[in-house]
């Protein structure tokens, strides 16, 4: 892997062909074998949104250190609009319970981060809505965030939002924080696999 970043490092932005470099989304595509693009028709759209703008956050090491290793996760991640709702609404789900909190308690403000870390699972509209009251009650500086929930909640394609989920987080440098964002990329791209196996099973 060390070998490869070194060869073919990530960089900001989009290119406008390989030779002018290649963010994670381009690079998908050259693994895919597609033409060069950093939106490739077999990776899930709502993945792409996010990698992207993690691709575009992050420093030059954090980026390769980080993103690289999950590159090969998101060819032909693409799946249905039932996955590409869960996989907007699990990135939810980790900014809210996760993200918020450990940038909460950065700011001795434990008893915030600790209700929101304690509520369920965002999962559907019902979790959602429950999400939206909590940062309204807890965390109502959060604009952005809260912002990110409501286009949710408005019915917005997760594509369309899931990179204010990495904006809320922007100008954070600790790298446990984005060791969890890139953590919870590769159990996005998995997730429609693990289905998938599932009803393989099933059907043997």
């Amino acid at each position: 892997m060390d070998r490869l970043i070194e060869e073919f490092p990530l960089r900001r932005g989009a290119h406008p062909t390989r030779g002018d470099g290649m963010c994670a989304m381009e690079m998908v595509a050259w693994l895919a074998g597609e033409p060069h693009s950093d939106e490739p028709s077999c990776a899930c759209p709502v993945l792409a949104a996010y990698v992207r703008a993690c691709n575009d956050t992050l420093g030059d090491g954090p980026r390769n250190r980080l993103l690289r290793p999950l590159v090969p996760l998101l060819v032909n991640s693409r799946g249905d609009r039932a996955l590409e709702r869960a996989r907007g609404l699990a990135v939810i789900d980790a900014l809210v319970r996760s993200h918020l909190p450990f940038l909460l308690q950065r700011r001795n403000r434990h008893d915030e981060a600790a209700l929101l870390a304690a509520l369920p699972a965002v999962v559907d509209t019902e979790s959602l809505r429950t999400a939206c009251r909590a940062l309204d009650h807890y965390a109502r500086d959060q604009h952005a965030a809260r912002w990110v929930l409501q286009r949710a909640l408005d019915g917005l394609p997760p594509q369309r939002y899931v990179a204010g989920a990495v904006q809320v987080l922007r100008g954070q440098a600790d790298p446990r924080l984005w060791a969890s964002v890139a953590e919870r990329i590769a159990q996005l791209a998995n997730l429609g696999r693990s289905a998938a196996a599932g009803a393989t099973a099933e059907a043997e």
